[in-house]
């Protein structure tokens, strides 16, 4: 998600609506989350912000960052002082897939050699 919103291509979108809160941010995902179901609408994150959401209280104060690239769209929610982000749902128009996501991955720790290993029950 993060590197979609970094793209070049991704822009920000105008949203008039951008403060609302936890309560009316479930509700309006949960039945868009329903929505998308059967237009055949590929979202990833809507399990996720639905969760986090529950955890508010309905009425904390939330805002809505929107970003879209192609036909691809982005809504992302940061507390109301928008110092942390609550969640993020990222969807395609109907019958998109979503773009290809890489995973992170840790990279392998270097192992030493075997005999530069101190053996801590070797006899002397």
């Amino acid at each position: 998600m993060a590197a979609f919103i970094r793209d070049a291509a991704t822009q920000p979108v105008p949203n008039p609506f951008a403060r609302t809160q936890a309560g009316a941010a479930c509700h309006t995902w949960s039945r868009t989350a329903l929505e998308h179901r059967y237009a055949n609408v590929h979202s990833a994150g809507v399990t996720d912000l639905l969760a986090a959401l529950a955890e508010l209280p309905a009425v904390e104060p939330l805002h809505q960052e929107m970003f879209r690239s192609g036909a691809h769209t982005a809504t992302v929610f940061l507390t109301g002082d928008r110092s942390r982000v609550v969640g993020a749902v990222l969807y395609g128009k109907p019958g998109i897939v979503l773009p290809h996501f890489v995973e992170c991955r840790p990279r392998p720790r270097r192992r030493l050699a075997a005999d530069a290993q101190l053996d801590l029950f070797a006899s002397p």
